[in-house]
């Protein structure tokens, strides 16, 4: 049971935000809060990172920076330059041939619809910063980089379809390689590396309609029934119970936007034998009642 694919599926065609971006001279942007998760790929030159309450990040060439809580962050060619609010960058011309190295950015955004508060800062630390030394042991985000930038450059026939079919595929090798810096930080992504804990995982996504109890996934780990209490939060940041209704209400939510089955169905599919209960569970997940989202 692959647990990433599983969260990713339920996301299917996520809506993307992506732009490919030569400089020279003096330059920088700004993005607003609120994207869930964004990335930015320096694939030529170097760059600044601003972040507020965070030092100064230097991004040198081939280096990725992820931002999963949807900060507000500006982007320049020196800590001294004031940023550009991007809709005024995205106007700018550069001389490209007389005002110095050129410095080629790759970023992306996943909008807050798609993916907030399951793909993004659920999953991953707040800020991971990939160098380029971590990105060449797994070149696929520079080779999926480089493709991205052909197609944004191009418009050939299917160009939109593939562009966000190698956008998932980023997204994918950005997980991985964020989980892995983040070692053993909060977050489920994080905490698959715990074999125990992936035994876990893998059992509820296998089987969310069965009737879990904390004590039944305790045994699945192999580990006490407190042990696996503590391990569990302190590793995912949720309770084991708390995770569970987070997948069986995304399921939920997934099935609805499906088609339009009947409550009871969609209730039992997820493990809620009573409407009422499923019902009351979702929408203090979701926010609204099943019928409303749906």
């Amino acid at each position: 049971m692959d647990v990433l694919g599983d969260w990713l599926r339920m996301f299917a065609r996520p809506k993307y935000r992506l732009a490919r971006s030569v400089t020279s001279g003096q330059w920088g942007f700004r993005l607003e809060a609120g994207s869930a998760l964004a990335f930015h790929f320096i694939r030529k030159g170097s760059a600044w990172l601003r972040i507020a309450g965070r030092a100064d990040t230097k991004l040198s060439e081939g280096d990725l920076v992820v931002l999963s809580d949807g900060p507000a962050h500006e982007v320049v060619d020196s800590p001294q330059t004031q940023a550009d609010p991007v809709e005024i960058f995205a106007q700018r011309t550069f001389d490209l041939v007389n005002a110095g190295p050129a410095t080629e950015i790759f970023c992306g955004q996943f909008r807050p619809d798609a993916i907030r508060g399951q793909i993004g800062a659920a999953a991953l630390p707040p800020f991971v910063h990939l160098k380029a030394a971590d990105i060449a042991r797994d070149p696929g985000i520079a080779g999926l980089s480089a493709l991205l930038t052909a197609e944004l450059d191009g418009d050939r026939q299917g160009n939109e379809m593939l562009v966000e079919r190698l956008a998932d595929g980023l997204l994918i090798y950005v997980l991985r390689n964020a989980a892995a810096q983040a070692g053993h930080g909060t977050g489920w992504l994080s905490a698959m590396h715990d074999p125990r804990l992936a035994r876990v995982f893998r059992a509820i996504h296998a089987t969310p309609h069965s009737d879990w109890t904390v004590d039944d996934m305790a045994g699945e780990a192999g580990l006490s029934r407190a042990a696996f209490a503590r391990r569990f939060t302190e590793r995912v940041g949720k309770t084991p119970l708390g995770y569970l209704t987070a997948w069986r209400m995304t399921l939920a939510a997934r099935r609805f936007e499906g088609g339009k089955l009947p409550l009871s169905v969609v209730a039992n599919e997820v493990g809620y034998q009573s409407e009422a209960a499923f019902s009351r569970a979702f929408r203090k997940y979701h926010g609204v009642s099943p019928g409303k989202y749906r």
